[in-house]
């Protein structure tokens, strides 16, 4: 049974409780977290650049194809949060923050047991995976204004909220994208994140505008997207400019996450407490091959499976153990925040 206190990553609907929700979206988390995996091995395979383009043609167009299917992971993350509504909670709140904590130290456990080496000083290494790691401050702050969101999307037609976000993907694609402007810093900010959020509303209140987007329809518009982004990658590569167009603002990359979240939104899974017993932990996987003192020898990692002869079995094997693993440590983690919280609350209700 899933546990209800992962609301902050796997919220509920505003139809009913999380273990009555169909598994299809908790699928699509689990999958958007392993495209995250894949997005940041693709660096260490070799990264697409025109002169890779012409003395690894091979090598370049893969590794182009596997970032232009895997560029949209964060975006579906967080459509499945605006589409079932993040609600605020103090118990889901201070549940992320411990996830967020335990898994930082845990990291350091697993370093030093290891003994991987790390240069530099571990205190600040560990403030600037909280600071630097973009997402993590980025979905805090998207946590917490949550509510205001939610009363905004509540309160204003379907049809204003589709006014609304045509005007803010405008400005975004403008100012952000194109111009480039700091506040959106590439995507990579609060302001990004509230964009997708919105759009994850837009589709549960009313998905009109994409009716005759089945689930087969969905998938093949998502691939073709990917095609579209690799085409444009290499015709820039291929004249000599090394400009790369990934990006979370990239209005080709956003409509892509849109169809790829309509395709499992259309598939027709049932509740499978597999399903979401996984994926109630996904975030832990970020959190764990991200760690300052881990991300390193997890690209290490990525580059010897990649030169190995068998990368094709190697490397996803490599990425579904590194998923179990986190997967089994945060379950842990959830009985201790458990124990914890009960405890506490008992004892205030005691003294009550």
């Amino acid at each position: 049974m899933q546990s209800r206190i992962y609301q902050n990553i796997t919220p509920k609907s505003r139809g009913g409780g999380g273990n009555s929700r169909c598994s299809n979206l908790e699928l699509l988390r689990i999958v958007s977290m392993l495209l995250v995996l894949l997005i940041h091995f693709v660096p260490h395979h070799c990264l697409p650049s025109p002169e890779s383009l012409s003395s690894e043609t091979g090598t370049t167009i893969i590794n182009l194809c596997l970032k232009s299917l895997s560029f949209i992971c964060v975006n579906c993350f967080i459509l499945i949060s605006g589409y079932f509504g993040i609600r605020w909670k103090i118990k889901s709140f201070l549940n992320l923050l411990f996830q967020i904590l335990f898994w930082i130290f845990f990291g350091v456990g697993i370093a030093y047991l290891l003994n991987i080496g790390f240069e530099g000083n571990t205190t600040e290494a560990l403030i600037g995976f909280i600071n630097a790691r973009w997402f993590i401050p980025a979905y805090l702050a998207l946590y917490i204004i949550a509510p205001v969101l939610n009363a905004f999307t509540e309160k204003c037609s379907s049809t204003e909220l589709l006014r609304y976000l045509l005007i803010f993907y405008l400005f975004s694609t403008i100012f952000g994208y194109f111009l480039q402007s700091s506040e959106f810093n590439e995507g990579m900010s609060l302001i990004s994140l509230i964009g997708i959020y919105l759009t994850g509303a837009y589709l549960k209140r009313d998905d009109s505008v994409f009716k005759q987007f089945n689930a087969k329809t969905s998938l093949l518009s998502y691939f073709l997207c990917g095609l579209a982004l690799l085409i444009a990658s290499l015709c820039l590569y291929s004249i000599g400019i090394n400009k790369s167009i990934y990006g979370y603002l990239n209005p080709v990359v956003i409509m892509q996450s849109v169809f790829l979240f309509l395709f499992f939104k259309n598939r027709k899974i049932s509740f499978n407490p597999v399903i979401n017993f996984i994926a109630a932990s996904a975030f832990s996987v970020y959190l764990f091959h991200m760690h300052p003192m881990i991300i390193s020898t997890y690209g290490k990692c990525c580059k010897y499976l990649a030169e190995n002869t068998w990368a094709i079995l190697t490397v996803p094997a490599f990425f579904i153990s590194l998923f179990a693993f986190c997967v089994v440590i945060d379950r842990f983690r959830i009985l201790i925040f458990q124990s914890s919280y009960n405890l506490v609350r008992h004892e205030d209700t005691a003294g009550a």
